[in-house]
């Protein structure tokens, strides 16, 4: 069984690594801990059967490759992974910079009187943030959503600040407690994954 585990910690490092992997970003897609990926790479512990077939299909590998003693010779599937959702995430931010740049143009045909035509482009970035946003709750980590929720508040109200005649300026004022609350909000989640992670220790060390 010794050598198994050996077997085992050798795997997960080795294809881990191959795959451009840090232990935290195997950790994350796993929904555990960085320091229960270290206890498996240091063959302290082994992962259960359905832990090994998650990274099994996260290396892309099968799950006798986890268990072998022979390296399977893989691509990496998870920089081509990696590389396609940055493409998507361009790709969709652009759209939206390319139906305000539309949106433009055709006031300028249509309306040339309109004065605040520009109003699209500054419109424009807080709907790129939504976008960011939804790609960040999919794909990224938790700072990435906080950098994105934040970018978002500031934008709506500078665009809100510019869109109406009079001074509306105050109106950024509002953006401190709402900052305010979206720290309060990452610290909660962190808090609630530490405990998560407390409690895998203890099922570990059971």
């Amino acid at each position: 069984m010794e050598n198994l585990n050996e077997i085992v910690a050798k795997n997960i490092a080795t294809y881990r690594k191959m795959n451009g992997l840090t232990q935290s970003q195997l950790a994350d897609k796993l929904n555990f801990s960085d320091k229960s990926i270290s206890k498996w790479e240091r063959a302290e512990a082994v992962p259960d059967v359905g832990v090994l077939m998650q990274m099994s299909k996260i290396f892309g590998v099968t799950l006798n490759d986890m268990v072998s003693d022979k390296i399977a010779k893989k691509p990496k599937l998870w920089r081509f992974e990696m590389h396609n959702k940055k493409v998507i995430t361009l790709m969709s931010v652009g759209l939206v910079w390319l139906v305000a740049t539309l949106v433009f143009v055709s006031h300028l045909l249509l309306w040339p009187e309109v004065s605040k035509a520009w109003l699209c482009f500054v419109y424009a970035a807080p709907v790129s943030e939504i976008v960011l946003l939804v790609f960040s709750c999919l794909w990224n980590k938790k700072w990435v959503k906080f950098v994105h929720i934040s970018l978002l508040i500031w934008t709506v109200l500078v665009a809100i600040c510019l869109t109406f005649p009079y001074n509306v300026w105050n109106l950024m004022y509002i953006g401190i407690p709402l900052q305010v609350l979206t720290l309060l909000w990452s610290s909660l989640k962190r808090k609630m994954k530490e405990k998560k992670m407390k409690e895998e220790e203890k099922d570990e060390n059971a």
